[in-house]
């Protein structure tokens, strides 16, 4: 059975909801920012590749940039609203990568459960 990935915007929600639950406050909001990421990252992923082969993955670093572009620049406007994966995909890099996490990591975790289910949202309406 193959995995849905929308699940993982249950867990982020829930990360959201309580961050100081599971662990660590700041550990879980940055967390739910990634997989609110991946949430919505793979699901379009999947889709654009499952659909006719609009896309071909590589499984490299770049297919990130290349599902965005997908959807960014379609002349579709319903497929543009899920170009939003860009926003999600900087807060995700910021909460992976950086030290410090500018502005307050609990706002940048709700901003990005939102954006993913937006994102979502559009996707089940293609």
């Amino acid at each position: 059975m193959s995995f849905d990935w929308a699940d993982y915007l249950k867990l982020a929600e829930a990360l959201t909801r309580d961050p100081s639950s599971p662990g660590p406050e700041e550990a879980s909001l940055r967390t739910a920012i990634s997989r609110a990421y991946y949430a919505a990252y793979r699901s379009a992923s999947n889709l654009a590749a499952s659909h006719g082969g609009e896309i071909v993955l590589s499984g490299l670093a770049s297919d990130h940039g290349l599902v965005i572009d997908h959807f960014r620049y379609a002349a579709d406007p319903a497929r543009q609203k899920i170009g939003g994966l860009s926003r999600l995909r900087s807060n995700r890099n910021k909460a992976d990568y950086d030290d410090v996490l500018s502005g307050r990591p609990a706002a940048t975790a709700q901003s990005s459960v939102t954006l993913a289910r937006n994102v979502l949202t559009a996707l089940g309406s293609l």
